[in-house]
């Protein structure tokens, strides 16, 4: 809706100028075909916004928000990580899914205490405008030379914040000490102890079921309740179409069944294909293999 309001400012703000300004055509031309063009737009745009995929947008913007604004109340116990483990950590990443979940652990615990706030400066009209960006983990990463990429660093740090938020983890209790192999570094306080023991549990049953960094990557989307944005008005379609892809010149068609007649030719075929003086030994091998298996599996030939 910020969207909306902004565009609206901004077409109001232009019709000003326009009226104001030097006559370029009839008085009525500009702001009325601007006034359409709006009424159209804003029309088509709350429409888009009252479906299924629009409201999906929606809610998943809001979701991010609210992390964005969430500040955690008292910083890891593990600590900011070093360089040199983001380093290690990323060799071996794509090999492991534990390796990556503890990278993303290490990364979601870092960002926290690292500045990525903004600064706006706020125009004539009261609009405000960013002025500059902090950093962030982004520049924290180019200044020590970490040599991982940044996407893939996100997708890891997005997986272990979505795994904290289905575990509902304390913002003390690292990720990082929950994974299979892996123990608190320090005594844990007392009010953490079961959350620790419980969470672990979930965790490794989790792994277990999904062993698969996409297959956990859906499992845990699917359980906050958040939509593949890209692919929601695809799944919807073959739902409705059920459930088969279609083609471009119509429905899925499924190829018929050969007849026995057509069976029986085929292995004759091939039977009197086999038959012939084999001219290597690699060629004589593979003809014998293939005729034993049509005196067995493939039943006698005709």
């Amino acid at each position: 809706m910020n969207i909306l309001k902004s565009a609206t400012r901004e077409t109001a703000s232009f019709l000003r100028e326009i009226e104001e300004g030097p006559a370029l055509g009839p008085s009525y031309a500009f702001p009325v075909t601007a006034a359409l063009v709006l009424a159209v737009g804003t029309a088509a745009f709350t429409a888009y916004l009252a479906t299924a995929t629009g409201r999906a947008i929606l809610g998943e913007l809001r979701r991010r928000q609210r992390l964005r604004e969430k500040r955690p109340d008292a910083p890891s116990l593990r600590g900011a990580p070093t360089p040199e483990e983001l380093e290690a950590d990323g060799a071996i990443a794509p090999r492991t899914l534990a390796i990556r979940l503890r990278l993303g652990s290490r990364l979601a615990d870092l960002e926290p205490t690292l500045d990525s706030g903004i600064s706006c400066k706020t125009l004539k009209n009261g609009q405000k405008r960013i002025k500059a960006r902090a950093p962030g983990l982004k520049g924290w990463l180019s200044d020590r030379r970490v040599s991982i990429n940044y996407s893939t660093l996100v997708r890891y740090k997005k997986l272990a914040q979505r795994l904290r938020q289905l575990l509902a983890l304390d913002d003390r209790l690292p990720l990082e000490w929950l994974l299979p192999g892996t123990a608190p570094d320090i005594p844990l306080p007392a009010d953490l102890r079961s959350q620790y023991v419980s969470a672990h549990r979930r965790l490794a049953k989790l792994l277990r079921e999904h062993g698969n960094y996409t297959r956990l990557s859906r499992h845990v989307a699917a359980k906050l309740g958040i939509p593949p944005l890209l692919a929601a008005r695809r799944t919807a379609r073959r739902a409705a179409q059920g459930g088969g892809r279609r083609r471009r010149g119509g429905a899925r068609r499924t190829p018929p069944a050969p007849s026995p007649e057509r069976v029986d030719a085929t292995k004759r075929e091939l039977l009197r294909f086999l038959r012939e003086p084999a001219r290597t030994a690699p060629l004589a091998r593979l003809r014998d293999q293939a005729l034993q298996w049509l005196r067995t599996a493939g039943g006698p030939a005709k």
